[in-house]
């Protein structure tokens, strides 16, 4: 019996220095993951910081270039030949387009800086304060709108009415040209988790390539057909994970799309 317990003890003490020694190699291990995921961590905020710079260093200069080149083409346009004027026209629209794509970086860079606050945001009046704006910009569309009243959610609001204005601006972007367009703003309920939508009956999109949309300056649709830097869903889908939420998007191709995101913080 004696031989019996002192194996068995044995056997618990090897047992337990088995398990020290494991636990000792998770604790490195542990200790490891955590000095690589700072690392990490550090080298993207230097990233994000020295692209900040970079896209606002460049604004100065380009505005410039493009404020002489329009100066240049509206006093001395009639003096040039044609084709000196075209290559003027070449410079005005491509350092305007460089202007689009350095704001766009720049809206891209703030909002993954600074903290986030937990506001009470009313969504309805927010998308109808944008919903007029967009009307003024061009008066001359007729745009049906439905937007469900009492909307409300909680995040930051700055951040928020970036999201909205993507969303909102893209959907009556992609219905120039649409018969009848429509754009509505309403939530529903997915399970357990609040979705705040924003849908239309414009260009759409073939689901294939759907993974595309909310990749920086990738686009579906070509320049001359809709104009824009492929930036906005970009910047919404990186709001909404600061925020802890999800984004998806559905579309068919000439019969609209479906943006819905989700706070985890909802309307609480």
């Amino acid at each position: 019996m004696s031989g019996k317990m002192a194996e068995s003890h044995s056997a618990l003490e090897q047992d337990l220095v088995a398990r020290k020694s494991s636990a000792k190699e998770i604790e490195g291990l542990n200790q490891e993951l955590n000095h690589t995921v700072a690392q990490l961590q550090g080298a993207n905020q230097e990233l994000e910081a020295f692209a900040y710079s970079v896209s606002h260093d460049l604004r100065a200069p380009l505005r410039a270039m493009g404020g002489f080149s329009e100066a240049l083409m509206e006093d001395f346009g009639d003096k040039l030949e044609a084709e000196a004027r075209d290559y003027l026209d070449e410079i005005v629209i491509g350092s305007r387009h460089m202007g689009q794509l350095i704001d766009g970086l720049l809206t891209l860079s703030r909002s993954t800086r600074g903290e986030l606050r937990h506001d009470r945001v009313d969504l309805s009046a927010m998308a109808d304060c944008i919903r007029g704006e967009l009307e003024k910009s061009e008066p001359q569309r007729l745009m049906e709108w439905y937007v469900e009243p009492g909307l409300s959610i909680v995040g930051d609001a700055r951040m928020i009415e970036v999201i909205m204005r993507n969303l909102l601006g893209n959907s009556w972007k992609y219905s120039t040209g649409t018969a009848e367009p429509k754009i509505r703003v309403y939530a529903e309920m997915e399970g357990s988790e609040r979705f705040y939508c924003v849908a239309d009956n414009g260009a759409g999109f073939d689901m294939a390539h759907a993974e595309k949309l909310f990749q920086p300056f990738q686009r579906l649709h070509r320049q001359d057909e809709f104009p824009g830097i492929g930036i906005g869903l970009a910047t919404a889908q990186r709001i909404v994970h600061r925020h802890g939420g999800t984004i998806h998007a559905t579309g068919t191709p000439h019969k609209g799309a479906l943006f819905s995101f989700s706070l985890p913080y909802g309307e609480e």
